[in-house]
């Protein structure tokens, strides 16, 4: 049988480091910083994420010196730019003859030669959860959120969790920032009766339960709305209508509300993959008898090109789902070992579970599966949708942060092209947040949130994950330390 052959790890954000080198080094050395937030059973210290460079950058201006810069708008690599960042904003960006060290706009800065980096927007992943997992099973913000600074990841978008604990996560990330990316949330899963998950489920019985309910996540500051698999069109249409009222994302993993029916009336972002396969057996009662050579297929393509609704494959998810019990050395894995226990522990008894769901299909059947998503990942692109990058983490095996550089290779494999990719990665997945005015480019005037790398991206999307630094806020942040600062248990 041919597996994906995307487990082999490029390189680690820190070249040539194990994140367990990481921990053990942090250790040895006792920088720590405590964090009150450590709940029982899990330390409540952790590594320190800036290093010895970086600790002048929160009281200084940082000048990112003749660097090579990705312009999200063009797809172009710019040479030989520098980058002045200063109270947490990108101040300037312009060529080096311009803006350099000796610039008088550069007066004082801290500075990091550019020479032979290449610079990202920071990344962000488009549908995480932030606290639930599957079967009412939690995380918290100490556990995860450092491994999506580490990687790069400097915003999450939530798709569905319990909107009180978002709130405490994103007060933690906030006042974490040195081990925390950007928290976006979203509200509960609007569902049938009784909902999915009932832990972040909220069912809505008719149109006019939809108002008070969208009101009321306005009220919390939710940027997204999720309809979910058990609500039809008649209350989905309404939470669409007043979602756009307050200004607000409305977001689909949807069944009995056909995706067709969702974007004509209104759906910004349709929710994974299957969430357009769905629509398109031979067989109902088969998830795998996918026919992407119906007329039907073609129609529903063409509506969610003609209106404009952006798809989140989250391809990721479907690998682990489809594939993973069939790949051992998963487990061994850095992005599988770099995980807590707690979480690893869930993983590893969910596989059993799947092993007798979506597992208990011979292999090639679920191998022609994942090359059907990703055709239709290829065929949609094709058509005009736009495409976003998200993951689902953390699912069984998406692990946070290091499944976003996954995303990407697969959807390179799919059929987009590297810069297409990196621009869906941090544009598009801004705009899909309404936060094209802070984030997604490196542009005078938003925060200074990036990545700078050691190899060119364009040239190999596998690039993104060899990570120099990471700035956040306008700090120059040591993924190394980041992750370092990650709980074990």
């Amino acid at each position: 049988m041919t597996l994906p052959r995307r487990l082999a790890p490029a390189q680690p954000p820190v070249a040539a480091m194990d994140r367990r080198d990481f921990v053990r080094g942090a250790a040895l050395t006792g920088a720590g910083i405590a964090f009150g937030c450590g709940g029982e059973g899990r330390p409540a210290t952790r590594a320190s994420a800036t290093g010895d460079a970086a600790d002048e950058v929160p009281d200084r201006a940082l000048l990112i010196d003749r660097a090579s810069v990705f312009d999200v708008r063009s797809g172009a690599m710019r040479p030989d730019t520098s980058i002045l960042v200063r109270a947490g904003r990108i101040e300037a960006v312009a060529p080096a003859g311009e803006l350099n060290a000796d610039s008088d706009a550069a007066a004082g800065a801290a500075r990091i030669d550019g020479t032979g980096l290449f610079v990202l927007p920071g990344l962000i992943d488009a549908h995480v959860h932030v606290t639930h997992i599957l079967y009412q099973s939690h995380m918290t913000g100490d556990e995860v959120l450092p491994f999506y600074l580490g990687h790069g990841v400097t915003s999450i978008r939530s798709t569905g969790d319990n909107v009180p604990a978002q709130r405490l996560i994103e007060r933690y990330a906030d006042d974490h920032p040195d081990i925390s990316p950007n928290v976006f949330r979203c509200s509960f899963l609007i569902d049938g009766n009784p909902p999915w998950h009932p832990d972040v489920g909220w069912y809505l019985a008719t149109p006019a339960d939809v108002d008070p309910f969208v009101a009321d996540m306005a009220a919390w500051g939710v940027k997204t709305l999720k309809i979910y698999v058990g609500t039809g069109r008649e209350v989905g249409r309404r939470v669409i209508e007043a979602g756009h009222e307050h200004g607000l994302v409305v977001s689909g993993h949807l069944l009995d509300y056909h995706t067709a029916d969702a974007v004509r009336d209104g759906l910004d972002c349709v929710e994974h993959i299957y969430t357009v396969s769905n629509f398109l057996l031979d067989d109902p009662d088969d998830r795998h008898s996918i026919n992407l050579d119906s007329d039907e297929a073609r129609r529903l393509i063409d509506v969610i090109a003609e209106h404009g609704a952006r798809v989140d494959p989250t391809l990721m998810v479907f690998w682990g789902t489809l594939l993973f019990m069939d790949l051992p050395e998963v487990y061994g894995h850095p992005d599988h070992d770099s995980m807590p226990a707690r979480l690893k522990a869930f993983w590893d008894k969910d596989r059993e579970r799947r092993s007798l769901d979506w597992g208990a299909a011979p292999v090639s059947v679920r191998e022609g599966t994942w090359e059907k998503y990703l055709r239709l990942t290829s065929m949609l692109h094709e058509a005009g949708v736009q495409l976003l990058v998200g993951t689902d983490a953390p699912e069984p095996q998406v692990a946070p942060g290091a499944s976003l550089h996954h995303e990407m290779e697969f959807l390179v494999e799919a059929g987009m092209l590297a810069r297409e990719v990196l621009s869906a990665a941090t544009l598009e997945n801004a705009r899909i947040l309404n936060e094209e005015e802070n984030r997604g480019a490196v542009e005078a005037g938003l925060e200074a949130d990036l990545v700078l790398l050691e190899a060119d991206p364009l040239e190999d999307i596998r690039n993104t994950r060899r990570i120099r630094t990471v700035v956040r806020a306008g700090r120059a942040l040591d993924p190394a330390r980041i992750l370092a600062a990650a709980p074990t248990a």
